[in-house]
């Protein structure tokens, strides 16, 4: 499907979801103009052209693409759902920002614009924007944005204890970082340090990697948990949930 030229003239800017008809859950935000709501569908076709899935692994495969090949698969559509149009870019970024924080799980790859200044608990906020900036180590070191609904659904599996801990250790579609070069994790939520691991090992689960890890030293520890990241980790085009530290 198309938009048609009128009502391309017209639309402007625009945020969409889409939605499995399933299930009726929203599994994808995203913002754009022209027919680009309808590209992520011809995308997981071209993406699974010529593929044998009666052998295929798609446990590696991005969500979104799975996604719309399972809907595919079970002879239905995408559901695409226009949620505000006739925008200009910037104002099409915010209201995605805000959307993404309402739908917690989504096949997304990276936050919304301005994720920083999404979704806020007082307390979580007043902590946050209260918290000193720690100075730069003399060591490399691995930050780890762990989301809110990552560590709920962790908690269900593992337990309070132990939710952090999973969220932060993996699977990341990353290249295995050098112990010697990168030896401690930064685990982060809303900006600030929850948690310093100090890496055993990487390991490969596939083609993703995955750490084995132990609490930091009392004294690092300290130095940095509810610490605040400094702002140059939390620039535009530094989505990414997994960063190598600035300092080496």
């Amino acid at each position: 499907m198309e938009f048609s030229k009128e009502t391309l003239s017209q639309l402007g800017y625009y945020v969409y979801r889409l939605i499995d008809p399933r299930n009726g859950q929203t599994f994808y935000i995203g913002k754009g103009k022209d027919n680009r709501v309808f590209q992520h569908v011809l995308g997981a076709i071209d993406y699974y052209d010529g593929v044998d899935v009666s052998t295929h692994n798609f446990e590696n495969d991005p969500n979104k693409l799975r996604i719309i090949h399972e809907i595919r698969e079970a002879g239905l559509e995408v559901v695409h759902l226009i949620q505000r149009w006739h925008m200009t870019e910037d104002q099409a970024f915010e209201v995605e920002a805000a959307l993404i924080d309402c739908f917690p799980g989504l096949s997304n790859i990276q936050s919304g614009h301005g994720f920083e200044y999404g979704v806020s608990n007082t307390c979580e906020l007043e902590a946050r924007l209260s918290a000193v900036t720690y100075e730069e180590p003399d060591f490399g070191y691995i930050i780890i944005k762990v989301q809110n609904w990552c560590l709920e659904e962790m908690v269900t599996k593992y337990g309070p204890e132990k939710a952090r801990y999973e969220a932060t250790r993996g699977n990341w579609r990353n290249q295995k970082p050098s112990i010697n070069k990168y030896p401690y994790i930064f685990s982060v939520t809303g900006g600030i340090v929850k948690a310093v691991y100090e890496v055993i090992e990487w390991h490969n689960v596939g083609e993703r990697i995955q750490c084995t890890a132990k609490n930091a030293s009392k004294k690092i520890w300290d130095s940095f948990v509810n610490k605040k990241i400094p702002n140059y980790y939390c620039k535009k085009g530094m989505a990414s949930p997994f960063l190598k530290s600035k300092n080496i």
